[in-house]
This record gives structure tokens, sequence and C-alpha cells, in this order.
């Protein structure tokens, strides 16, 4: 999967008050400021299920982008002086690169992203992420049942894409990450799809002969996309 970018996840609530003022910042500002950094694409999706309520997902070319002298500029307040204001009335935060380990009806790019070929995107209405905890001794086992125990079940749902991703990488410099080790994330054409296969996806993982030890589902809909 080394051809595939980084899936970086940014969770997050937002004040209801503020969630106005936070997606024109966000479409305006930082999102622009994140691709200017370097970022392959900025999709922000709000959950109908699970929580928090905010779902950020991008396509990263590692984590060392975190560290770069772009990406730290663009995050100071001098440079963005909405920053701080806005994100006062933000909590539950985490942020988690993910190296894409095995996937389901993606298609593989030919060449690096690096040189400009982006296929194998994420690019869905509608996304659906399983965080799942397990010790690190059954990695094969989890791999072994996203490739036969999942795909099994959700073969009839309707889904377009699914990758199974592995916590990787540096840590994000704001936080170190708090979010399971392993994700399921899969793209649907609709929410309905994606709200009809939940009960599927829930069983397969209560199935599954691995031993899960945290199970978090959440159901999200797309309501950006900036891409470079």
């Amino acid at each position: 999967m080394n051809a595939l970018p980084t899936v970086y996840l940014a969770r997050m609530d937002v004040d209801p008050a503020m969630l106005l003022d936070f997606m024109t910042w966000y479409t305006h500002q930082h999102g622009p400021d994140l691709i200017a950094a370097g970022f392959y694409s900025v999709q922000g999706y709000q959950c109908r299920a699970g929580e928090p309520y905010i779902l950020n997902v991008y396509e990263i070319p590692g984590s060392d982008i975190f560290y770069s002298e772009e990406y730290t500029r663009r995050r100071t307040p001098e440079h963005d002086r909405q920053r701080p204001a806005i994100l006062a009335g933000v909590s539950n935060r985490s942020n988690t690169p993910y190296e894409q380990v095995a996937t389901l009806g993606v298609e593989l790019p030919a060449r690096p992203w690096a040189d400009g070929d982006r296929t194998g995107r994420i690019d869905a209405t509608t996304v659906t992420t399983l965080g799942l905890a397990a010790p690190e001794s059954a990695d094969d086992a989890v791999l072994a049942w996203f490739r036969q125990g999942w795909a099994s079940a959700l073969a009839g749902s309707g889904f377009l894409r699914a990758r199974l991703c592995r916590r990787a990488g540096r840590p994000h410099p704001a936080r170190v990450s708090t979010q399971p080790r392993w994700l399921v994330l899969v793209e649907w054409p609709d929410l309905a799809s994606a709200a009809d296969a939940e009960p599927v996806e829930l069983a397969a993982v209560a199935a599954a002969e691995v031993p899960f030890t945290e199970v978090a589902y959440n159901r999200a809909v797309r309501v950006l996309d900036l891409r470079n």
C-alpha cells in the first residue's frame, strides 16, 4: 500500500454557537492553508452517527509534514488571526495519521502521488469509520479478518471502497492521538446505504476472532472538498 498516501484524521466537537464561524474559517482560511502547506486533499465531514461531530479527512505525503516550516507557519496567530478564537470553541480533539495497509475496491496509482497521480483517492460524499483496538500481537489476524470476514459480510452492502489503516508515523505536534490503532474507512454512495449497513458491519466485528478491546463507529457526510 506504499503507493497510496498517508490518511490523516482530525476529529473534534465544535460549540454549536460557533459552528458557522468554524466552517467559514475552515473553508476560506484553514483548508486552503493546508493545501498550500502540501496536503493532497482536505475533506470536511460532519457525523450523523457517532462522535465527535467533526471528522476531517486528509490525504498527506506523510506525518513529517506536521513538522515542516510551511505547516508550522500557517498555524501561527501571526498568519491566521482567527485561529485562537476559533479553537477556543473546539473540544474533544484528536489528530491521527494512518498508513493504508489493505484496500478493497481501491485502484492503485501507477506513479507516486508526489508525481501528481491521484488515483485511489478518498472521494465519497458519505464515509464511515470504524476504530478498532487490538494488541499488536493480533496484527496478522486483523488483516486476515478485514480481507475475509469483513469483506465477506459487507460484500452485498453497496460500499464503494474500503481501507484498512493502521496508526503510524510521527505524532501530530499538537497532541498524541488516543484513537484506536486500527481504522476501517469505508466510502459509500449515500447516507442511506451506509446506515443500512451499520448493523452488518458491527456484527462482522462481533463475529471476529480478533480480540478487539475497543470499537468506535462513525457515519458522516461531506461538507467541504479541497484538492491539490
